[in-house]
C-alpha cells in the first residue's frame, strides 16, 4: 500500500430533474394547477373497493343497502325552491342557496336500518374534487359524523328516505353534483354520475351568517327577485332612461355566469367570497384585446359589425351570445356594461351593488329615478357636473 492520501473521488452529479415542475406559488408548491373549471368535472367510481378481492372476486351485496332512485325534489312548486327563493330559475335542476337546508328522498331497495346500515351524500365540484379545499364534501345522516355541512334524516317511509342537508354559509358557489354512497364491508357502492342530481348552490341573502345577507326584505325584492329596472344615460343636464330586462333567472343565465368564472380561470376554491368573485366580474366584462371579456366597448358611432348600444333592451341576448359562441359581443358603452354587471351579480346578490347617486343641492332626480335602482352604476357628480361611471367598484 503507498503511504500517500488517497484523494476522495467526488460524488457524481444529480440527475437533471424531469417532466414539469411542481407548481409554485405564494402558498408553496403545489401537486398541479389550480381547479379553475367549473365545466370540467371527474367521475367517482360506482364502486369503490377497501380490499383487494378474493380468488372468486367478491360475495354478492344483496344484504346491504341498494340505491335504487333518488328525487332531488327541484320542481317549481316543491318545498325546495319555495323556501329558498329560487322558485322564478327556468331551470331542469335544483338551485338552492347556502346557510339553509334542503331535502332530497332517497329510494333503497329496503328499509333503512340506523344501526346497521351506513350511507353518506358526496357533494363534488371541479375537476379535482378534495376534502381540505371544500371541493368535496361528504355528508353523514347522523350528527356522530359530520362535516362542514349538517346532515340529518327528516323522515322515513318504507324505503324511502327523506335527508336535510344545510350547505355551509361560506360554502362555495357554483353547480355542484350530488353522489349517495353506501359503505359496505368491501368498499363504497355509489350512484353513477347522472346529470339528474347536478345542482346549483347561490349565495344567500336571507341567511345572516353568509357575508351577503340583506336584513330588510324590500332589497332583498329589489336587488334579488326584481327581474325588471330602469337604465340611465347621457349627460348631467340630459339624463336619459330606458327599461332594462335583466333576466336573471332565464334560462341558460346561471351556466353563462359561471362561465365567465371560468373564462376568467378564477380558482373554484375562491368563489365562495362574494368580494373576489364580484373583482372577477367587474374585469370581466370589459373585453380588451385577447382577454376574452364579455363586451366590446365602442363610442365611435360606426355599429356596422355588431349591434349599437342603444339597441340592447336586456342582458339576456348579451350573455347567451357570449357563453355559446365564446367570443366577446358586440357593442357596448357604460350603461350597458353596468346592466349585465347587475344581472351577474345577482349571482353574489350583496346589497353593496346597489344604485349610488350623489348630487349637488341645486339637482333633483325625478322620483321614478329614486326606484328601480338594482343598477350598480355609481354616478358621482363633481362640483362641475361632470359625470363619471365606475363600473363594477
Amino acid at each position: 500500500m503507498s503511504d500517500q492520501d488517497t484523494t476522495p473521488t467526488p460524488s457524481p452529479a444529480p440527475p437533471i430533474p424531469t417532466g414539469t415542475p411542481p407548481k409554485v406559488t405564494n402558498r408553496g408548491r403545489a401537486a398541479g394547477p389550480a381547479d379553475s373549471a367549473n365545466s370540467e368535472t371527474r367521475d367517482f367510481p360506482e364502486y369503490e373497493y377497501f380490499v383487494q378481492p378474493g380468488p372468486r372476486g367478491f360475495p354478492p351485496l344483496t344484504e346491504y343497502l341498494d340505491i335504487l332512485d333518488v328525487d332531488m325534489m327541484k320542481r317549481r312548486d316543491e318545498s325546495n325552491k319555495m323556501d329558498h327563493h329560487t322558485m322564478l330559475y327556468n331551470s331542469d335542476y335544483l338551485i338552492v342557496r347556502r346557510g339553509r337546508e334542503f331535502q332530497v328522498n332517497i329510494n333503497f331497495n329496503r328499509p333503512y336500518k340506523p344501526a346497521e346500515d351506513k350511507f353518506a351524500l358526496e357533494f363534488v365540484i371541479g375537476s379535482s374534487p378534495h376534502f381540505s379545499k371544500g371541493t368535496y364534501i361528504p355528508v353523514f345522516p347522523t350528527k356522530e359524523r359530520q362535516s362542514s355541512w349538517e346532515g340529518r334524516i327528516i323522515n322515513t317511509f318504507g324505503n324511502v328516505v327523506t335527508m336535510g342537508i344545510t350547505p355551509a354559509a361560506n360554502c362555495i358557489v357554483g353547480k355542484y353534483h350530488m353522489y349517495v354512497g353506501v359503505v359496505t364491508p368491501y368498499g363504497i357502492r355509489r350512484t353513477r354520475r347522472e346529470s339528474s342530481r347536478d345542482l346549483y348552490i347561490l349565495f344567500n341573502p336571507w341567511v345572516a351568517e353568509d357575508a351577503v345577507f340583506l336584513d330588510d326584505e324590500s332589497e332583498r325584492e329589489e336587488c334579488v327577485m326584481t327581474e325588471m329596472g330602469i337604465i340611465y344615460h347621457g349627460s348631467y343636464d340630459d339624463i336619459a332612461e330606458r327599461d332594462w330586462n335583466y333576466g336573471q333567472f332565464n334560462f341558460g343565465i346561471l351556466d353563462a355566469c359561471l362561465y365567465i368564472m371560468d373564462r376568467a380561470e378564477m380558482p373554484i376554491t375562491n368563489r365562495g367570497d362574494p368580494i373576489k368573485i364580484v373583482r372577477v366580474a367587474s374585469a370581466m366584462l370589459n373585453s380588451r384585446d385577447d382577454d376574452g371579456g364579455v363586451l366590446v366597448g365602442n363610442w365611435s358611432g360606426d355599429y356596422t359589425y355588431g349591434v349599437a348600444p342603444t339597441s340592447w333592451t336586456g342582458s339576456t341576448d348579451i350573455l347567451l351570445t357570449y357563453s355559446s359562441s365564446k367570443m366577446p359581443v358586440c357593442y357596448a358603452q357604460c350603461w350597458v356594461y353596468a346592466a349585465v354587471f347587475n344581472t351577474c351579480e345577482i349571482f353574489s346578490e350583496s346589497n353593496q351593488w346597489k344604485k349610488i347617486i350623489q348630487l349637488r343641492k341645486d339637482q333633483n332626480v325625478k322620483s321614478r329615478r329614486k326606484k328601480q335602482s338594482g343598477c350598480t352604476n355609481k354616478l358621482i357628480m363633481q362640483h362641475k357636473l361632470d359625470i363619471h361611471k365606475i363600473c363594477g367598484t
